[in-house]
C-alpha cells in the first residue's frame, strides 16, 4: 500500500489517463499546421500529441520514491515500477481503440502504439538523463513535425509515430522501444536514477 501512495497512483497517473481520454474525445482526427523544415506546409494530426501526459504523468509516478525504504526492503520495487507502466500503457491502448471505435476517429487507434513508443523512449533515457528523461518524447515529435515527412505529407518510416494504425513497421518499433524501455527500468538501480 505504501508503493501505491508513494507513487500516486491513485491521483497523477488516473489523471494522465483521464487527460488521455479527454484528448482522444476533443482532437479526434483533427489537424493542425506546422511549420516543417522539410515539406512546405506540414499537417499534423492532432493525435500525436495526446500521449504526452500520460508520458509525464508516468515520470512523475516513478520519480516520487521514498529512497531510504526502497533500497532497504525486501520488496521488488522496479518490478512494481515495470508493471504499472505496463497496465498504464495497456489501459490507455485499451481506452483508445474503444474511443476509436465507438467515435470512428482513425486517429485514436495510433494513441496506443504512440503512448507506448514514447513512454519505451522515456524509460531508455531516463537512467542516463533522470528527470530530463520526460523531454525525450516531446524531442521526438519536434523533430517527426520538423523533419519527419516527406513530400505530400508522408512521413518517413523513422517517425513511427504519424505512421497509420496497420503500419507493421511501426508497430514492431514501438513495442521493441517499450520492451527495452522496460528491461530498462527492470535493470536500473533505483539508486542510481537522480
Amino acid at each position: 500500500m505504501w508503493w501505491f501512495k508513494a507513487r500516486r497512483v491513485h491521483t497523477v497517473v488516473a489523471a494522465s489517463l483521464a487527460a488521455v481520454a479527454a484528448l482522444a474525445l476533443i482532437f479526434q482526427d483533427g489537424t493542425v499546421r506546422l511549420p516543417s523544415l522539410t515539406v512546405a506546409s506540414g499537417t499534423v494530426v492532432l493525435a500525436l500529441f495526446i500521449p504526452i501526459p500520460l508520458v509525464a504523468g508516468l515520470m512523475t509516478s516513478l520519480e516520487s520514491r521514498l529512497p531510504g525504504p526502497e533500497a532497504t526492503g525486501t520488496r521488488h520495487v522496479q518490478a512494481m515500477d515495470a508493471a504499472l507502466v505496463i497496465a498504464a500503457v495497456a489501459l490507455t491502448t485499451l481506452l483508445c481503440i474503444g474511443l476509436g471505435a465507438a467515435l470512428g476517429s482513425s486517429s485514436s487507434y495510433t494513441v496506443g502504439r504512440n503512448s507506448m513508443f514514447l513512454t519505451g523512449l522515456m524509460l531508455c533515457a531516463r537512467p542516463l538523463m533522470g528527470r530530463p528523461a520526460v523531454m525525450m518524447p516531446v524531442a521526438w515529435l519536434i523533430t517527426t513535425v520538423l523533419c519527419g515527412f516527406r513530400p505530400g505529407n508522408d512521413p518517413r518510416p523513422w517517425t513511427i509515430v504519424p505512421e497509420p494504425p496497420l503500419a507493421p513497421h511501426a508497430a514492431v518499433g514501438a513495442l521493441l522501444t517499450f520492451l527495452i524501455g522496460i528491461a530498462v527500468q527492470l535493470h536500473t538501480s533505483s539508486r542510481t536514477l537522480k
